[in-house]
């Protein structure tokens, strides 16, 4: 009854079984019969004045009845234009009218039915797009015109459940008498259910702070659960093994999941995750809806009426950085531009080389309204609801301790062209070696050697590996005990590791990260990534001088700080002392050397010669050293981060407030800071007495080099800086949208 194909396979079967042809009525039509029926006193009325039942028919009013009941029960379009009524944004009862973020859902719905496929849909969206809403009339329509139809509605509470169950039983009230089938039970609360005796279908209403699982004892067919990000953990018995264990797939089956983003983390934001990655070999088809599809809300005029655009109005470089990301995800999904290419021509609105792009409005209405969120420190929860695409409407509502542009900025600049190895050889236990699957054979293994003064030699090898789906850049799954190369090894670099060993029990991972130590006046690049929740701090030392010596080939030639990587490792929080050890043991010997920051410049140089404790030692006083310098280092452009798995983790790194009132830096609950702490130490180590005024001098912000293009074919496509100008997104010194790695072009 959504797509047109089903829909002439039921108008067949009214032919065949009435013997007419529905005849397609149009909105006017439908109202003038209602007046008629009105005029002509065939309506009874109950004592609140409403239509009860019908009297006095004759031939034609039946027939016309019949025709309607025959295309409404064909036909959830017609039904839809014809018959359901809504409360809009203003508080007005009115006819629905197709939106396009609307059309859009509903192609997706009648190309899943078209397949014979169960119609699971999940829905991540901006604010007041009319999902919520459209959903309740679909569910209206199947409930009071199929048989045997079980359905569950619900969202994240009671009251919010109660607003759902008042969308539909308002379209159920507003249906002519003679159209609204008889109900036989009808409890208007957030548990309540709306049942229909005759045809042995039903609704009921559930929420998602019940403590037991939706659909628990019943088979539904359609289900409906809005806001599911707020579901929080109990998504997992509320859906998982609730609902989802009772609902078959079946082209019967009408399921809707649907929510704003909240978080990249917990049961939503991974099921979005996992849909997106694996459609269709998942449940849930993945549909994103952002706000700029919202054309008659996104801004109302009487929004513009106060706020006009300023003549010579140009957008700030956010919203620049904001549109591109929006064009680049619409060109990306064609049938999101299909429907707001559609509504331009619609309204007369003006293409661009005949695309969509972002009304002037709409970049308005964003600039204004991000300006605020900003002022007020809300800005990730602005950008979670006001999202260019899916990534953005996912990230956490806490402001990390880096900032949102911060993050961007360095996510635009990071490599994207790397390389990945397993690591072979000495001491790496057959458990942690690359499995033949993800080994790259048409590429040549790298063979590293380090040799103690003993003239003892350690021999390993990195081996190439390859993916045969794309790396997910924000899931550490994937990353898990592979050696990430930003940067190979190069003669006249001096470089710097840090390591924050684990217990290898798959909880926190054991993190090796290579930077290049820049002097003074220029940056610290990060080179190399590898961690593992399955290295152990006694396995480590294997790894650890593996990755060492592929670094320290060439620094043995004199032209660098140090004639082997410098190697800090935490050996308090981490127990590091056995990794350490181990690599001593084996001819390794420069590694850092602690000192007491608050003693002597006199004191400090002889103990980082021959007196100070080797490793890095985290105690109350020294932590915020570490990573207070990191924070400084990346929001002042001192280190140039290119693991996307890092970044990931700053997203999630937090101010905490410790019980004696002090502000400490730690990632947010049920994440990790492993990459963090191993990178502070590769940056903070090796500088640990160095004059930072020197670098004061020179910020890595006025460079005017800028990393390669990297585009993939989910990104869209290059736009030459004309098309830009012509387009007043960006000029050609403006960065674009960290996601899309668009940057500026000759």
């Amino acid at each position: 009854m959504y797509a047109q194909s089903k829909v002439a396979e039921r108008l067949d079967d009214v032919r065949a079984t009435l013997g007419f042809t529905p005849e397609y009525k149009s909105v006017d039509e439908v109202i003038a019969f209602e007046a008629y029926l009105h005029r002509t006193g065939k309506y009874l009325y109950d004592e609140s004045g409403n239509p009860r039942a019908t009297q006095s028919l004759d031939a034609a009013d039946a027939h016309w009845m019949q025709n309607e009941q025959a295309l409404v029960m064909c036909d959830a379009a017609y039904f839809l234009t014809r018959y359901a009524f809504l409360r809009s944004e203003e508080g007005v009862v009115q006819r629905f009218q197709f939106r396009v973020p609307q059309r859009i859902y509903f192609d997706v719905i009648g190309d899943l039915e078209e397949q014979n496929a169960a119609v699971e849909i999940q829905i991540l969206k901006a604010r007041q797009l009319g999902m919520s809403i459209f959903s309740e009339l679909l569910i209206t329509h199947r409930s009071c015109f199929a048989y045997g139809v079980t359905s569950v509605i619900g969202s994240a509470d009671e009251s919010k459940t109660s607003e759902m169950s008042r969308m539909m039983l308002l379209c159920y009230d507003m249906l002519p008498c003679w159209l609204r089938p008889t109900h036989t039970s009808r409890v208007e609360s957030a548990r309540g259910k709306l049942l229909f005796g005759s045809m042995a279908s039903g609704v009921t209403f559930q929420h998602g702070s019940q403590k037991f699982g939706i659909g628990t004892g019943s088979t539904p067919t359609i289900y409906h659960l809005s806001e599911v990000a707020l579901y929080g953990d109990a998504a997992v018995m509320l859906i998982d093994e609730g609902l989802w264990k009772a609902v078959h797939a079946s082209p019967a089956v009408f399921g809707i999941l649907e929510s704003t983003g909240r978080s990249n983390q917990g049961w939503w934001a991974d099921t979005w995750y996992y849909s997106k990655s694996n459609w269709p070999r998942c449940r849930m088809y993945p549909m994103f809806l952002p706000w700029y599809c919202g054309i008659d809300i996104y801004p109302k005029p009487a929004w513009m009426a106060i706020r006009p655009i300023p003549d010579g109005w140009v957008p700030e470089r956010d919203t620049r950085l904001h549109i591109a990301k929006a064009e680049l995800y619409v060109r990306s999904t064609p049938l999101l531009e299909k429907h707001l290419t559609a509504e331009f021509v619609r309204r007369g609105w003006p293409l661009r080389n005949g695309r969509w792009s972002m009304p002037r409005e709409q970049q308005w209405f964003w600039e204004v309204n991000h300006k605020e969120a900003k002022k007020k420190n809300i800005e990730s929860s602005f950008l979670q609801e006001m999202a260019g695409d899916d990534e953005e409407a996912l990230q956490r509502s806490t402001e990390s301790v880096f900032g949102h542009e911060t993050i961007a900025e360095i996510d635009t600049r990071r490599v994207t062209d790397y390389r990945a190895y397993g690591l072979s050889g000495q001491s790496i236990e057959d458990a942690h070696e690359p499995p033949p699957e993800d080994i790259d054979y048409a590429a040549e293994r790298i063979p590293v050697r380090f040799s103690s003064l003993k003239g003892e030699t350690y021999r390993w090898d990195l081996v190439p590996l390859r993916f045969p789906a794309p790396l997910r850049e924000t899931d550490p799954e994937d990353a898990i005990g592979k050696l990430f190369v930003f940067h190979p090894p190069r003669p006249g670099v001096s470089y710097s590791i840090g390591v924050d060993t684990s217990e290898g029990k798959g909880q926190d991972s054991t993190v090796i990260s290579v930077w290049s130590v820049g002097t003074a006046g220029s940056v610290d690049i990060q080179c190399a990534e590898f961690a593992s929740p399955y290295v152990n701090h006694v396995e480590a030392f294997s790894f650890v001088l593996c990755i060492a010596a592929y670094y320290g080939q060439f620094m043995d030639q004199g032209m660098t700080r140090w004639r082997q990587p410098y190697v800090s490792i935490e050996q308090v929080a981490a127990v590091g002392d056995t990794c350490q050890v181990q690599m001593q043991k084996m001819g390794y010997h420069n590694f850092h050397r602690m000192s007491r920051y608050d003693s002597s410049l006199q004191r400090i140089a002889r103990s980082k010669k021959t007196g100070g404790k080797r490793g890095w030692y985290t105690y109350g006083w020294s932590r915020p050293l570490l990573t207070g310098n990191f924070v400084h280092c990346a929001q002042n452009g001192w280190a140039e981060i290119n693991s996307p798995w890092l970044i990931e983790e700053m997203k999630r790194f937090e101010v905490h407030v410790t019980s004696t009132g002090k502000e400490k830096l730690e990632h947010e609950e049920g994440a990790h800071d492993d990459r963090i702490f191993a990178s502070a130490m590769a940056i903070f180590c090796p500088h640990d007495t160095d004059t930072l005024a020197s670098r004061s001098k020179k910020r890595i912000s006025e460079s005017s080099s800028l990393p390669a293009i990297d585009f993939d074919d989910y990104r869209g496509q290059v736009v030459s800086s004309t098309q830009m100008r012509d387009r007043n997104i960006v000029t050609l010194d403006d960065i674009l949208y960290a996601d899309t790695r668009l940057v500026r072009t000759p």
